[in-house]
This record gives C-alpha cells, sequence and structure tokens, in this order.
C-alpha cells in the first residue's frame, strides 16, 4: 500500500475504512503481500456487515402466529408482526376446526408458527405438511412457514401473565391498547398513530367481517423457483414470485414497497364494510378521471421513488446506516430518508392541487398525515449533513464541510499534509550520512500508527538498507512490507505529539455528528412511519385505480341485498391470454330475511322486483371444453373483487354482500394423504354445507365424478336439493354436472329457485372429420343441454377412431336402457357371417352319404377320396354328379 519514492506527491483521499493498515500518499498500485490482508479484513467487515443487515432484514419480515385449539375443538389464535410492532388477536372460536386454521394461514401468512405440544394430532398433521423441512423444502400449502412446537406450559394462561408483565413496554408514557377490526383498519388511522409514544398496539383480530375464502380461483398463485437452493424460508428470501393471478394483475403497478404489501392485505381480506367498499371505488373513480391522468402520472414517479421508512428507522435505531458492499450509498438509510422527504412532500403538493381531492378521504388522510415542517426537518438535516458524492467515493458516509469548524480543521490539516511530508522527507534526507539519502524513500501517516519513515529493503540480505546509523537517534523497526521497512523515530514521534492520529479523530468525529443527526431524525420517527405507512395505503388504491382502468373493468353498485346481478361478465386471467372473449350475464338471488323483505317491499324500481324473480341454484350443462368451469370461476372472481372495494371486468354490475365463497372445483391429492379424491370432495362438499349461509355463494364443479355414476348423481342432486329447499337461509349456488340422468329421470325440476342453464354450441354432422363436428360458441343460453358430447372431445384429443365409435354405441344403448350384458354378448356382423358359414358347411357335410369307402378304389386310393368329399363339401358344389353310388 506503499507508493515509491517520488519528488512530487499527491494529495490523498480519505481511506474509506478507518481498519485500514495504512494510508498511502502517493499514486501507485498496491503490493501483494499486505494489500492482501488489508483486502481480507475488508472482505470479513463486509460480510459481516452484509450478514447483520440481512438478518435485521429477515427480522423486520418476521410474522410470528401462535394457534392453541382444544380437543373439544375451541380454538384461539394470535399472530405478531414485527415490522409493524402490532399484535393481533383472535377471539376464542368453539368447535372449530383445520379449515378455520387454513384461513388464518392464508389472512396473516405467518413465517413462524407455534403450537402446543398438547396439540390435538389432527391440528399438528395439518400444519405439518404445510411447514417447511429441515432441508428447506417447501410444503404443499401456500405461504411455508416454519413449525415450532412448544413446550404446552408455555400456552397457559399465567405463564404468558407473567411475560407480559415482565416487557418493559409503556413504562415511559401513557399505556394503551387499541383493539380494532383488521378489515377496518383503513379507517382507524388517526387512534393508530395517536396511540401514545413508547406504548405498544394490540388489535383484536375479527375475521366476521372479510370473506372467508376457501378457494381455487387463483386470487394469489406464488410461483417458486425451480432450483430449490434459491428458495429460502424468510419473505425477504423466499424465491417465489406472483404467477398468473388476479393478484399478480396488479402487484407490479404498486409503486413502493409497502404499497405491495398492503395491496396485498387488500386482497387477503375483502371486506363486508359498504362504506368502506364504497370509499374505495369512489377513490378509484377519482384517479380514473381523465382530468387526472397527469396527476396520477406523476403521483406514480414520486411513489417509485420512496422506500418502507419501517425498515429504514428499524435500522437507524440500531445504529446501521451503511450499507455492505452489495448496495450501494445511494441506498443507504440516509439517502431513502433524504428522498423519501423530498417526494413525500412533492407527492402532498400533488395531491393538494388535484380538483376534488377534498372528497376523498385517502387523500385527506395523506395530506393530514404528512406534517410538512417536520418532514422537511429532516430532509434538509440529512441534505445539510450528509455529503453524499463523498460518501460514494469514499464507501462510507462522510459529512459535509462546514457542520463543524473541529472537523473542517481536522480535514484541512490533513490535506495539508502532503506538501508537509515532502518537506519532512527532504530536511531529513539532509541529516543522514550521503550515501544513504537514496534509501530514505518517503515519510508516510498510517492511522492508529502515526507518521513513519520508510526505507528500501535489500533484496539479497532481507534487511534494511539504513537503520539510523550516524544519528543520536533510535529507529525503531515496526513492520516489513512491499519491499520497504518502515521506522519510528524521534522526528516521528514529536509529529504523533504535535498533530496526533488525524484520520482517527476525523473518523471519531464524523461518527459523533453522524449519531447526533440519527437523534433528530428519531425524534420525527412517529412522523415518518405514519407518512410511509399512509403512502403505502394510497400506493395500493392507486395501483387498484390504475388496474382498473389499464384493463377496463367498470365499478360495481354494492348492495344489501343478497344479489349477484351481473351483465356482460368476464374471467379476469382467460380475457388476457386468448384472443377474443365472449362475455356472459349471472342473475342469482340468495335467501333473504325480514329486513330484506321490508326493504324490498318499500323498493319501488322494476329493478329491485326483477331481483325477487332470480334463482338462488344454477344448474350447468354443456360439452367438455365448452366454458363451464371458466364461468362459475370469473362470476366468483367478480364477487371478490366486489369485496375489496375494486372495479370488475363487467359491462355492469350490481352485487350484494357475500359473506364466503366456497368452492368444490379442484381436488388435491397427495401421497402424503391417507384419503382419496372421493373422499377429499366429500370433505369439501361438507365443509360448504355446514358453513354455508344465506349470503354466501357455492361452486360446485363435477361433483360426484370420483365414485360410481349412479351414486354421483344421488349425491349431486341430494346435494342440490338440500341448498335450494333450505327456505330464507338458501345460499347462491353455481353447479357443473354431467349427471344427465337427474335431469331425465326427474330427480330435479326447474322451478323458481332451480333454473337451468347450458353452453351453447354449434354441431355439424355432415362435417367429415369428428373432431371439427362441435364448434364452441362459450355463451351461457337457459335450458340444460342434451348431451355432454363427450366422444367428440375424445376425438378432438386424440382418441382412436374405434373407440369413439365403440363409445357412442355403448351411449345410445344406455340411453335406449337396453341391457348391457346382453347387448355387449350380441356378434358383430363378421362374427355373424363367419358363423353362417360354418353352419352351411356342417350342413353339406352331415347331408353327405358315407358308409364306406368304394371297394375298388383300394387302400391307396381311399384317402384321396375322402379330400375330394371334404373339397366338395367346403367349396358348396353339388354332389349329384360326384357322388358315387354305394347301394
Amino acid at each position: 500500500m506503499r507508493a515509491r519514492a517520488s519528488p512530487i506527491m499527491s494529495s490523498p483521499q480519505l481511506p474509506a475504512h478507518p481498519g485500514n493498515p495504512r494510508l498511502s500518499l502517493r499514486p501507485s498500485p498496491l503490493r501483494a503481500s499486505s494489500a492482501n490482508a488489508s483486502h481480507e479484513t475488508e472482505d470479513q467487515q463486509d460480510e459481516g456487515s452484509e450478514q447483520r443487515l440481512s438478518e435485521d432484514a429477515d427480522a423486520l419480515n418476521e410474522i410470528i402466529m401462535a394457534i392453541d385449539m382444544k380437543n373439544n375443538g375451541n380454538l384461539g389464535c394470535s399472530y405478531y408482526i414485527t415490522a409493524q410492532e402490532t399484535l393481533f388477536l383472535l377471539e376464542d372460536v368453539a368447535m372449530a376446526g383445520v379449515e378455520l386454521v387454513e384461513t388464518l394461514l392464508l389472512h396473516a401468512n405467518p413465517t413462524t408458527v407455534l403450537i402446543s405440544s398438547r396439540a390435538p394430532d389432527s391440528l399438528a398433521d395439518y400444519l405439518e405438511r404445510g411447514a417447511q423441512g429441515v432441508d428447506g423444502n417447501r410444503g404443499d400449502l401456500p405461504g411455508t412457514y416454519v413449525l415450532r412446537t412448544l413446550n404446552s406450559a408455555d400456552f397457559g394462561y399465567k405463564s404468558g401473565r407473567d411475560k407480559l408483565l415482565g416487557l418493559n413496554i409503556g413504562t415511559s408514557g401513557e399505556q394503551r391498547i387499541l383493539f380494532t377490526s383488521v378489515a377496518d383498519d383503513q379507517m382507524d388511522g388517526e387512534d393508530e398513530y395517536n396511540v401514545g409514544e413508547g406504548s405498544k398496539q394490540g388489535r383484536l383480530m375479527k375475521l366476521g367481517t372479510s370473506i372467508n375464502l376457501d378457494s381455487h380461483i387463483t386470487i394469489l398463485q406464488p410461483e417458486f423457483h425451480p432450483n430449490s437452493q434459491q428458495r429460502g424460508p424468510a419473505n425477504s428470501t423466499s424465491g417465489a414470485k406472483e404467477s398468473l393471478s388476479v393478484y399478480g394483475l396488479f402487484h407490479h403497478l404498486a409503486c413502493t414497497p409497502q404499497g405491495r404489501l398492503k395491496l396485498r392485505q387488500i386482497f387477503l381480506r375483502p371486506s363486508l364494510d359498504l362504506d368502506l367498499i364504497k370509499e374505495r371505488q369512489k377513490t378509484i373513480s377519482f384517479f380514473l378521471r381523465p382530468g387526472n391522468a397527469d396527476a396520477v402520472s406523476g403521483l406514480q414517479k414520486r411513489l417509485g421513488k420512496i422506500k418502507s421508512m419501517m425498515a429504514c428507522v428499524a435500522l437507524l435505531r440500531k445504529g446501521i446506516d451503511s450499507p455492505g458492499r452489495k448496495v450501494s450509498v445511494m441506498n443507504s438509510v440516509w439517502a431513502s430518508l433524504q428522498l423519501f422527504a423530498a417526494h413525500s412532500l412533492q407527492l402532498r403538493d400533488i395531491l393538494r392541487v388535484m380538483p376534488g381531492s377534498e372528497k376523498i378521504l385517502i387523500i385527506r388522510k395523506v395530506i393530514d398525515a404528512i406534517n410538512p415542517l417536520h418532514i422537511c426537518q429532516v430532509g434538509e438535516l440529512i441534505t445539510q449533513t450528509i455529503d453524499f458524492e463523498q460518501s460514494a467515493e469514499r464507501g462510507r458516509t462522510a459529512v459535509k464541510h462546514g457542520i463543524d469548524a473541529n472537523l473542517d480543521e481536522l480535514k484541512r490539516s490533513y490535506d495539508g499534509m502532503e506538501p508537509f511530508l515532502t518537506g519532512v522527507v527532504k530536511k531529513l534526507r539532509e541529516q543522514v550520512p550521503e550515501w544513504a539519502t537514496g534509501y530514505v524513500e518517503n515519510c508516510t501517516f498510517i492511522p492508529q500508527l502515526g507518521f513513519l519513515t520508510v526505507v528500501s529493503l535489500n533484496p539479497s540480505t532481507g534487511k534494511s538498507n539504513y537503520d539510523g546509523e550516524g544519528l543520536q537517534d533510535v529507529w525503531e523497526h515496526m513492520f516489513v512490507a512491499e519491499g520497504a521497512v518502515y521506522y519510528k523515530n524521534r522526528q516521528m514521534k514529536e509529529m504523533d505529539e504535535q498533530f496526533g492520529d488525524a484520520y482517527c479523530m476525523i473518523i471519531d468525529r464524523e461518527i459523533e455528528i453522524i449519531h447526533e443527526l440519527g437523534v433528530k431524525v428519531l425524534e420525527r420517527e412517529e412522523d415518518i412511519v405514519a407518512t410511509s405507512e399512509i403512502i403505502g395505503e394510497l400506493d395500493s388504491l392507486l395501483a387498484l385505480a390504475v388496474g382498473s382502468g389499464l384493463y377496463n373493468w367498470v365499478a360495481p353498485k354494492m348492495m344489501d341485498e343478497n344479489i349477484i346481478h351481473v351483465e356482460g361478465g368476464r374471467h379476469p386471467l382467460q380475457e388476457l391470454v386468448v384472443p377474443s372473449f365472449i362475455t356472459n350475464d349471472c342473475h342469482l338471488s340468495g335467501g333473504t330475511n325480514e329486513a330484506d323483505q321490508n326493504l324490498r317491499s318499500e323498493a319501488e324500481s322494476s329493478d329491485r322486483r326483477d331481483f325477487q324473480e332470480y334463482p338462488s341454484t344454477l344448474v350447468l350443462t354443456g360439452p367438455n371444453h365448452s366454458g363451464k368451469s371458466v364461468y362459475i370461476k370469473q362470476v366468483a372472481l367478480i364477487v371478490y373483487l366486489a369485496h375489496i372495494g375494486c372495479f370488475v371486468p363487467a359491462e355492469r354490475a350490481r352485487i350484494g354482500l357475500t359473506d364466503r365463497i366456497l368452492t368444490r372445483i379442484a381436488t388435491r391429492e397427495s401421497v402424503s394423504r391417507n384419503e382419496s379424491a372421493f373422499s377429499i370432495d366429500l370433505r369439501q362438499v361438507a365443509f360448504a354445507m355446514n358453513f354455508a349461509t344465506r349470503r354466501s355463494l357455492v361452486l360446485v364443479d363435477e361433483f360426484g365424478k370420483g365414485t360410481s355414476s349412479s351414486d354421483g348423481a344421488g349425491l349431486v342432486t341430494a346435494l342440490l336439493s338440500h341448498f335450494s329447499t333450505l327456505g330464507r337461509n338458501r345460499p347462491k349456488v353455481l353447479a357443473v354436472t354431467h349427471f344427465h340422468e337427474i335431469f331425465e329421470n326427474h330427480f330435479l325440476e326447474e322451478s323458481r329457485d332451480v333454473a337451468f342453464a347450458h353452453m351453447d354450441i354449434h354441431i355439424d354432422f355432415d362435417c367429415p372429420a369428428k373432431e371439427d363436428q362441435v364448434t364452441y360458441l362459450f355463451q351461457l343460453v337457459p335450458g340444460r343441454s342434451l348431451s355432454s358430447f363427450g366422444t367428440r372431445c375424445a376425438a378432438m384429443n386424440g382418441i382412436d377412431e374405434a373407440v369413439v365409435h365403440r363409445a357412442e354405441a355403448i351411449m345410445l344403448l344406455l340411453v335406449q336402457n337396453e341391457d348391457l350384458g346382453v347387448a355387449c354378448s350380441k356378434l358383430s356382423d363378421t362374427e355373424t357371417q363367419r358363423l353362417e358359414d360354418a353352419e352351411a358347411v356342417a350342413r353339406a357335410f352331415l347331408e353327405e352319404d358315407i358308409m364306406a369307402t368304394p371297394r375298388e378304389l383300394g387302400r391307396s386310393n381311399s384317402s384321396n377320396w375322402f379330400r375330394s368329399i371334404l373339397t366338395r363339401v367346403l367349396s358348396g358344389d353339388s354332389t349329384d354328379d360326384t357322388m358315387t353310388d354305394m347301394s
């Protein structure tokens, strides 16, 4: 790290790390030995810093959930979000099952799940299937977590109370605990930010105001990296990205990390609060106004520069302000805070001048949450203190000139050290013997070691060419590096006493100033975090608005009435992957209570009277590949999107409040489950029957296909009859089936509450190719389909022609109520002809009069005689002319 002697020496820059062995005063490349040692030290420091930063980031992403279930089914749950420092509590639920646990996991998406050692086997087995293994492999459930089993005593009341009492929470200020609903989290921001300094927040988790989504309709669909080495347990390093899903349509439209997190929470927690839903729709409509297009573009530009301040503040509290090697200084905590302050104020100014913004709740919340004076003070403090240009050059945080007089003086002294050392070297060469002047190379300054004299090394002897001979002074040998020997002599010691370790003093003073800056910034921690969180909420709603406009969606009208009225509905994902999409309507009406009846009787509009005529159950039939499953999924997605306050893919929609979307669509089979596909189907249907209310939407797709056709048809008929005969408690049901016998035998009849429909097709039997005989129109029409056209679908998918013909023949026999045993034992035409030919030969042979061979033929010709008779019989020739009279 030492430069060779030169008559002209350039002034050095401050080194990147105070732990460097020494400071080079000359512009030359580093030598090998000491450079390697220095680099190893730097690598260890950087690796340690990066590891600490990684651990801190992972800790901030932790969501720890505790679940306790008794043998009688009573369940309790709580989870803690470290990034928000918030504890959520669930009211005890009686007679609960693992289905509720699945809802809780989807709701919170925990990284760690804690259960008691006395937990029921059903709970432990279910959680183990979704937990991450020891080798890091993920389970078969989304949102993989680490499962830990604790001593049952840790779940006791007394133990939990004692631990809470032992925590030093809120001792410096007023203690409070705030309970609110998770679904209404957006509406109580003021209370959240006025809890009081030093106090922690507790929230009561109420799932009753959120949709219970037992879903196979691709709301969220994470896609994991194919390389298992790229997958990790923490959210920050999970190696997963959002696949083709409804949330994936909006995920990339959110500009900030906190906005994407808030957007995910919105999708995971649809609400039943009409006021909240309508306020979100109002916000989306406001941002979609043509006159606000430029303002929205400006908002997105500013939001793209803002990071989550929750993580930055947490790192600042720990004294971590400089990033590791993999992160530039411009992405440090100070740079993030500076950009946050500048762009948040610009964002506030844009919102203030938007016409009509005072009527939008989220905009008022943003304007009120951003305190211009406090945020501006934070930005100015950082701008006036931190020199980002020098920080980028030196790889560490540097302080600007003019902040501290002592620091400026130290830097001036340090920067002026080069010409001073030049004079010292010249004076030193005059003092040493003339023969040694060429061996004294230069004088240098090394942090923590001070000033040193550099003398060249004799390569043959490995010793210094000069060590102070002829002087009344002691040259103390310090170390050898890069072909030179470093000495500490009297003159160097005098300079140490006069100037001290200037570099270390500079670093120490800068650390003090930066610490003072951190203390001043943390005084505005509450304002910073509150602003960051409300900006995240704004970003999430802006993403919904941009996506709704991008995909040409419309605002649904949310109602208290228990109806689904969709005109021109589309599947939000399917329409993006096909050249054209055929829209379809949906009209359903669930059960009504007395309040709904009074509401309808008071209404005079024709639309409301028409709603009473809607069926509660719609049974779909039609060929395979005709779009039945896509249709019922699109209806569910439209209902779902309406309940998160988003626009929906339709021409017009009126949606009543729906508390649950229960599905029996896909069967998840696994070798780890001791269940058959049919038993899994039955469990899903049983769950839907037990938990469906009059405001629920139930989707049933081809239930009963896992058993015999007669049993399956009976189960489907019983299920649909059960839902349709619940009276005022009947849910809204969309069912798909291929069991046509339930219609042909009148097991299920159309009524006021049950309607039949099918996906239309065009059939051309004159087409020579069977795969071209059926054209799918993907249009929903009233009435049922007469056939599933399964043989046509088989031909379209490459099934052999002979197999298709045989299947059609058997289907025809089934329709005609023929006995398949008798019918299948009937011979084919070829076999019948062969049998008739054999019968004719046998009769011809019996008509032959064969008593004995003629004596005159002899033994040698008798075989020829018999052969001629057989030939004649097989050929069918007449025997009149050839028969020998043996009378």
